[in-house]
């Protein structure tokens, strides 16, 4: 995990347990020996370390639903390599979120619906490195209106309803090779995308999945058989160069 200087551990590196630091969140326990963050009960944060374990000893498994949404001061969240899964809305319309910080290690599985959306400070998402990532719920990252580039995890077979919908900003993607299916709206009104590779893997398109990329030229389509929605890129108008790529 990169090396990082936040309020929280700067305080832990004075000499306060991380234990007192923990008592800072709330928490719901799950089974015996694992829980969910369920908020924070300090003043208005900048950054947060999410404990990897409550006060007593249960491994935090899991970023509950709602559980720091709106939180407008939030600049950068560093999650445990414990997270399994964030819930839904956990982090939606924290309007000043720059940097979500996991490790190689990481074994965040699943990221629900809408957990990220409206979080317009968002520029950058680099997930390839994170192997156990699957699962992205409905508009997890939707309108997400500063993020310009994204890199999906090897792994990953389908993309969510509206995963990225109204990400104006967006200008890459790089899909994974194991992609099957991007459903319905996943890039609409991404207007900022102009060049587009899909992978050989993908099978299904669906409705208005590039709906409203006006500025897409440049589409690159898999040889093999792809089941593509009549309104899958509806009102591209910009669209002129449509190639298959093997």
């Amino acid at each position: 995990m990169e090396n990082i200087m936040t309020k929280s551990n700067y305080i832990c590196a004075c000499g306060i347990d991380m234990v007192e630091y923990a008592r800072l969140f709330t928490y719901a326990p799950l089974t015996e020996d694992t829980c969910a963050v369920t908020g924070y009960t300090g003043s208005e944060p900048s950054s947060l370390v999410i404990p990897a374990q409550d006060p007593e000893g249960r491994r935090v498994v899991a970023i509950g639903d709602r559980a720091f949404a709106n939180q407008a001061s939030l600049r950068a969240v560093t999650l445990p390599d414990s997270v399994e899964s964030v819930g839904r809305r956990a982090f939606a319309f924290c309007t000043g979120l720059l940097d979500i910080r996991t490790s190689a290690e990481s074994r965040l599985a699943s990221v629900g619906d809408r957990a990220f959306m409206g979080c317009e400070r968002l520029t950058v998402l680099r997930l390839g490195r994170l192997h156990s990532l699957t699962s992205f719920g409905r508009s997890a990252f939707a309108y997400c209106t500063r993020l310009r580039s994204v890199v999906l995890p090897e792994g990953m077979t389908e993309l969510a309803p509206s995963l990225f919908e109204g990400c104006t900003a967006l200008e890459h993607i790089h899909l994974p090779e194991s992609l099957t299916a991007i459903r319905t709206a996943a890039f609409s009104a991404c207007k900022s995308l102009r060049v587009l590779t899909l992978p050989a893997s993908l099978r299904v398109i669906e409705d208005c999945a590039f709906a409203w990329c006006g500025h897409l030229t440049d589409l690159r389509l898999p040889e093999s058989p792809c089941v593509i929605s009549g309104s899958a890129f509806m009102e591209c108008y910009a669209l002129e160069d449509v190639l298959k790529v093997g």
